[in-house]
């Protein structure tokens, strides 16, 4: 073995080679591209590690290729070792990987070619690498069955309850860890307009209050039966009704709830340029119609009659109303619409085993 791609993430399924299992290769966006690229790469005759195997090899291959997401505690050692920075990509928002995004110039712009959102194009301008827009990898194209209308719930919203770690700190040395954290939080987001980008979560909480009056509605995901702290008495109520359960990890689990569903509120974590994650397109591909609102420029990655576009309303009343005095008819074109788009090769760019193939190319190139 002279050629080598080392895989660097802090992702816990990136240990011990999980992440080129097969079984990973269909878990949902994002899970199996590792899956696909270790098949591509081993095709090739080029072998593939997570970064902890490569660190425990006795003898290490004459030729290393490193692909990072962000930029990890390893990712230094891997360099110095002599890994070639070939590419660096994120599948998160600003909002949650804030201290890779601040530093996105020192850190991904040391690597030959970056995948990231749209809208990090500028603030890796002048470093010399080579920017590729990231379209979030979908590990199918296959709809599922549509579920007569009539027979379906009439909205369902799935979320993870983020707000369950803001319990009261264990100790006076988290206390100061909390805090510490907080405050260069905001620093960088007073020095960084990238940083401001509006957060989503509020607004999440606020259709969950709104909507669980209604009987038709159903949340799903983990950690809201767990305590909260900070959210308000009629949130935690609203939740308590509406509540239906976890679902099982990958996508295969969620996708068969909104497939149960007429709509689905659809919410991305931040509002940032290019931000388009799995949220929208597991509702395609489960048959549901999304109430979306995110990337500013949407339309630029998904057509419009494929969603409804929550800023047209003035309040969740406002889409309330439009939801339920929605005509069949009009709810099928918006089905017909995203069917179309998922066998469109406009569709193309989003596949998973094409940016696979795109980073092994560019592996493959880095250890010639």
């Amino acid at each position: 073995m002279d050629r080598l791609i080392v895989v660097d993430s802090e992702h816990p399924d990136c240990r011990q080679d999980r992440c080129f299992e097969p079984a990973m290769e269909h878990m949902g966006f994002g899970a199996g591209l590792y899956a696909g690229l270790a098949r591509e790469a081993r095709r090739r005759g080029i072998e593939v590690a997570t970064a902890d195997v490569f660190r425990a090899m006795a003898h290490a291959p004459r030729r290393v290729a490193c692909l990072t997401t962000e930029y990890t505690a390893e990712t230094q050692t891997l360099l110095a070792a002599g890994a070639r920075p070939a590419i660096c990509h994120s599948l998160e928002s600003p909002l949650i990987a804030y201290k890779f995004f601040h530093f996105m110039p020192r850190y991904a712009g040391r690597f030959q070619h970056n995948f990231q959102f749209r809208g990090t194009r500028q603030r890796l301008a002048g470093t010399g690498t080579t920017f590729h827009p990231l379209y979030y990898p979908a590990d199918t194209r296959a709809r599922l069955p549509l579920r007569p209308w009539a027979q379906r719930d009439p909205l369902v919203m799935i979320i993870s309850n983020v707000w369950a770690r803001r319990t009261w700190p264990a100790s006076l040395s988290d206390l100061r860890t909390r805090l510490k954290v907080a405050a260069r939080f905001q620093w960088w987001r007073l020095l960084d307009p990238g940083l401001r980008s509006p957060r989503l979560s509020q607004a999440r909480l606020a259709a969950i209050e709104y909507f669980a009056h209604s009987d038709g509605f159903r949340l799903y995901g983990h950690r809201w039966d767990q305590p909260t702290a900070g959210l308000s008495a009629a949130v935690q109520q609203a939740v308590r009704r509406a509540y239906a359960g976890a679902l099982a990890p990958g996508a295969p689990p969620k996708r068969a709830v909104l497939n149960g569903h007429r709509f689905a509120i659809c919410f991305e974590n931040c509002v940032f340029p290019g931000y388009v994650t799995e949220k929208i397109f597991d509702c395609f591909l489960a048959g549901c119609v999304p109430v979306y609102w995110g990337a500013p420029d949407i339309t630029d990655f998904v057509p419009e009659q494929t969603f409804i576009d929550f800023r047209r309303f003035g309040s969740f009343a406002e889409l309330d109303r439009y939801l339920h005095d929605l005509p069949n008819a009009e709810a099928q074109r918006y089905l017909d619409a995203a069917g179309d788009f998922l066998a469109s090769s406009e569709f193309d760019r989003f596949d998973q085993q094409r940016l696979a193939l795109e980073m092994v190319d560019i592996l493959e190139a880095a250890l010639n």
